[in-house]
């Protein structure tokens, strides 16, 4: 299958107080064209310091990124959309639901103005809005409301990936449920790739088609959703799952959470997440390990699955 985007050894590192931190550091991965890949990982992983390099939101000082077959590294395309986790914050709140969904076309300078109006239309039809709020100002909508403008903004654009940060996360359960079928019929529809950045993994079960598993920067698993949750070979992920509730005690993981994230200014030597593996060996301690399939197309990067004791 013909891969949409291809992410090759991108690293990001921040500099705060003379101190630098990997936020990204060292991730490949790719997607094919109308599929879903989950991001998951704990806060600070690097999860959406890695969806803003794949927008073009900030240029990575390795590696390289291609899209469609091009290299766009640093580069913002109308073809990627990003869709922000808080939108409160991502609309300008003096201006109204019509000028926020059609600022995109304006800066592009496509389409006459009732050209424009109509598309703004279509696009609040997609989402699921009433025309009665085109002139509403953003502190007047709902929190639904608000994610689905911001949701309509990227559509209008004729996007071919959309990038999601925690698209549900400020929602309650009804608004969340109904913008995540939203999501599914927008990708059906429109043959959208969607990236789905985000810490809760039953969102992530129920849109995605492939998982990546984000540990201080770096991917340490990934494969197809079934296989991430029902056979998952890190022990970070089972980790991850452990800690997602379920009502039914076999699909209940036995991993405890161990310890706090890793220090990304602090970096440990060799696999970073030894420090809070029980099962850490002194080549754990020592050398990073490198990724190993243990099944076909999931990858582990973990030394004990390597030797099959995990």
């Amino acid at each position: 299958m013909a891969k949409l985007l291809k992410v090759k050894n991108v690293a990001y590192y921040y500099t705060a107080e003379g101190t630098r931190i990997r936020a990204v550091d060292g991730v490949s991965l790719s997607l094919p064209a109308g599929k879903a890949l989950g991001l998951v990982g704990e806060s600070g992983s690097g999860k959406s310091t890695l969806g803003k390099l794949i927008a073009g939101l900030l240029k990575p000082q390795r590696g390289c990124i291609y899209f469609a077959g091009e290299r766009i590294e640093g580069k913002m395309l109308p073809s990627i959309q990003y869709v922000f986790q808080n939108s409160t914050a991502a609309l300008n709140p003096r201006m109204r639901v019509k000028n926020l969904i059609e600022e995109g076309l304006i800066i592009q300078g496509k389409y006459r103005r009732q050209q424009r109006i109509n598309r703004v239309l279509t696009a609040l039809k997609a989402v699921g809005l009433p025309e009665t709020l085109l002139y509403r100002f953003p502190h007047e909508l709902s929190g639904g409301q608000k994610q689905r403008v911001a949701i309509a903004r990227a559509l209008i654009m004729d996007p071919r990936l959309l990038i999601l940060d925690e698209p549900v996360s400020s929602l309650d359960v009804t608004a969340g449920a109904r913008l995540l079928a939203l999501l599914k019929s927008l990708r059906q529809e429109k043959h959208l790739a969607y990236i789905l950045i985000s810490h809760d993994l039953a969102v992530v079960r129920q849109v995605c088609d492939y998982v990546a598993v984000m540990y201080a920067g770096k991917i340490v698993e990934r494969g197809k959703v079934e296989q991430i949750f029902s056979s998952p070979g890190h022990y970070y992920t089972k980790m991850l799952l452990s800690a997602h509730p379920s009502p039914d005690p076999k699909r209940r993981c036995l991993p405890k959470i161990i310890g706090e994230p890793v220090d990304p200014s602090h970096i440990p030597a060799g696999c970073r997440f030894h420090p809070r593996c029980p099962q850490a060996t002194f080549a754990c301690s020592h050398r990073p390990p490198a990724f190993f399939e243990i099944t076909p197309g999931h990858l582990v990067a973990c030394h004990r699955t390597q030797t099959q004791i995990f």
